[in-house]
């Protein structure tokens, strides 16, 4: 039966990742137990077991009548008296592994097939299917479930294609990479109701593709499943009709490279973590003081963490000591601090305060790893001086010093050669070098030839700055005049960055990725027809059906703001007092911005900073979020 809603009353758009949890459970695992009342074995492939992870825990799939997850890829036991359920990626291997389970003179489960897959599936794996008679005879639902992705927070996707990269930026023409995203693309508009309008950045070719490839997929989409019904359809104009921005990597090269002081693009940067886990040292609680290796999840179930991830790592200090304090300076926590000799008590006091009242024990645990995160960040932090070598990284990418004065290429240069022999970090080098040298457009080839020499780096190293080249980006400048190097460059980068947000508060945090400018023209229905076309043509704006609203936001700010200087505590001092976050009310349809070839955590902030600020409801979606080293790693790769 079609869903249909005749009400113009708007209302909040439920999370993805709850979008996800419903579908799942409501196609696959629902529509299971109406066919079977046993219990089932659940089987899955990689990316299933992702997808699957990212929504629901084990408490959920037991309440779904689910005995055992078992992988596809490994030897398992016969469950002879249970039914089975797949959900399976669409592609050959797991097709392979699913026939191969019912070829053989035995069976592994009992007579009820379930067989669920996470998009579309080619007709030549359908066709493997159909072949296999012991599957077919036994198959009771047949479903293409349209979750071919990562719920990654509670608006962000990623499809985990870190591979990709090379195939993406060495095209010759659309490549299976880009039909492979266009296809998971179709999945995430299908599980959030969306029919989007499909913009592009004009000059780039990977959008483009990458934006008719979808056009086509989306329609073919819409023309197989007569009654599925998407956001402003006429019938459903609680919200209005949304929009896909395609953006692609190479038109921004610097905000993967910079270093960022806020929680999650550091913990990412600078510690060791794998997707959502992080290792980090964790006090033993013993009089010694003694640390151990300590894994934990950061991601949506963590509450703290979603509520800091976005805040710059000073904030973030402040609001974990404040809490601690509270906890301490209440009831039984002031009772207990009198016992001691009086006075102010320190962090760690407060903290061996607050251990001592089994009433705080979970708020403490979760208070005090995170704050033991965050000053492993800072130890980090001052250890390797990141305050000079983030002043110097702002200074290239936005074309301008703190007081505002504009360097000759020749001082960025030299002051480049001289920082860079004093350190041994390569990866820092090699992320400094190609800051200036995409932030001026190309250096001369002596000033070249001379960064080069001083980094000192290896043939590895040395080719991760070379294949530059290959994202569009000229090692050498041409010798033409330029607007102080990087916003005299097309692509996404634009003037804008150069000028220090007025929102900014810390030192070291003037430049803001260039995607900041483009979303709030996207959010104010701002942006060039011109530089980021539409597959089709878009609406007046203000209808019904229209891309955005025009943001009520209040367009008064201050036009300046003050920073000090001194010791990393001074200068990252708040200017102003932070305004209490307002509720999340949300007007127009929703953005949903696309990056090709990966997207920063920066970047992420940025989305999420802007959607708040803007009232809109901005969805972030990449091929993989990206860290500096892994962006390095992924240049390296690149071979012409």
């Amino acid at each position: 039966m079609v869903r249909r809603n005749t009400k113009t009353k708007k209302k909040v758009n439920e999370p993805l990742r709850t979008l996800v949890q419903k579908r799942l459970i409501t196609d696959v695992f629902e529509n299971t137990k109406q066919k079977t009342d046993k219990w089932c074995i659940l089987v899955l492939d990689k990316m299933a077991t992702r997808v699957i992870s990212s929504a629901l825990g084990m408490y959920d799939l037991m309440e779904e009548r689910v005995a055992i997850v078992e992988d596809l890829t490994k030897k398992r036991a016969p469950y002879k008296d249970k039914d089975v359920i797949y959900l399976l990626s669409q592609t050959s291997d797991s097709v392979d592994r699913l026939v191969g389970d019912w070829s053989g003179d035995s069976t592994l489960y009992g007579s009820n097939v379930f067989v669920y897959f996470l998009g579309r599936l080619p007709d030549k794996q359908l066709n493997k299917i159909k072949q296999c008679k012991p599957l077919l005879k036994r198959i009771k639902a047949f479903t293409e479930v349209n979750v071919d992705f990562l719920a990654k927070e509670k608006r962000a996707f990623t499809f985990d294609m870190r591979s990709a990269f090379s195939r993406l930026y060495l095209r010759d023409g659309p490549t299976v990479a880009e039909l492979n995203i266009a296809e998971k693309l179709v999945t995430v508009c299908a599980t959030l109701n969306e029919y989007p309008h499909i913009r592009w950045k004009a000059s780039s070719a990977l959008g483009q593709s990458l934006a008719n490839l979808f056009h086509v997929k989306m329609n073919d989409f819409i023309g197989a499943n007569e009654n599925w019904w998407y956001h402003g359809d006429g019938n459903n104009l609680n919200t209005a009709r949304s929009t896909l921005l395609v953006l692609d990597r190479a038109d921004d090269c610097i905000s993967p490279l910079m270093h960022e002081f806020t929680y999650q693009a550091m913990v990412n940067d600078l510690l060791p973590m794998e997707d959502d886990k992080l290792t980090y040292q964790a006090e033993t609680g013993d009089a010694s003081g003694a640390t151990q290796d300590k894994d934990v999840l950061l991601n949506d179930n963590d509450e703290l963490w979603v509520e800091l991830r976005g805040k710059h790592i000073a904030d973030v200090v402040g609001i974990l000591s404040n809490r601690i304090r509270d906890i301490a300076s209440s009831g039984a926590g002031a009772n207990l601090s009198k016992q001691g000799k009086g006075g102010v008590m320190s962090m760690k006091q407060m903290a061996d305060t607050v251990k001592k009242l089994p009433e705080y024990k979970e708020v403490m645990s979760k208070l005090s790893q995170h704050m033991s995160i965050a000053h492993q960040c800072l130890d980090i932090f001052t250890k390797e001086s990141l305050m000079d070598l983030a002043e110097l990284e702002q200074t290239l990418a936005t074309g301008q010093t703190d007081e505002g004065t504009k360097p000759r290429t020749k001082d960025l240069v030299n002051e480049v050669c001289e920082y860079v022999q004093q350190i041994t970090d390569a990866s820092k080098k090699v992320r400094l070098l190609a800051i200036l040298i995409i932030g001026q457009n190309g250096l001369q080839p002596q000033d070249k030839d001379k960064v080069m020499a001083a980094a000192q780096l290896s043939r590895r190293e040395e080719k991760m700055i070379e294949n530059l080249a290959v994202m569009g980006i000229p090692l050498v400048s041409s010798g033409e005049e330029k607007k102080s190097g990087l916003f005299g460059m097309g692509g996404l980068l634009s003037a804008a960055s150069a000028t220090p947000d007025d929102d900014s508060e810390y030192q070291g945090s003037r430049y803001d990725p260039p995607l900041q400018s483009i979303l709030e023209d996207l959010c104010n229905n701002r942006l060039s027809i011109e530089d980021f076309p539409s597959a089709v043509p878009l609406p007046d704006v203000g209808s019904s059906t229209g891309s955005g609203v025009t943001s009520a936001r209040s367009k008064n700010k201050s036009t300046e703001s003050a920073r000090s200087r001194g010791g990393a505590t001074s200068r990252w001092k708040r200017t102003e007092e932070k305004k209490k976050a307002k509720e999340e009310v949300y007007s127009g349809g929703r953005q949903i911005i696309f990056m090709a070839g990966g997207m920063c955590f920066s970047e992420l902030r940025v989305i999420e900073a802007t959607g708040q600020k803007e009232g809109r409801e901005i969805l972030a979606g990449t091929t993989h979020f990206v860290k500096p080293t892994q962006f390095l790693k992924d240049l390296g790769r690149l071979k012409k």
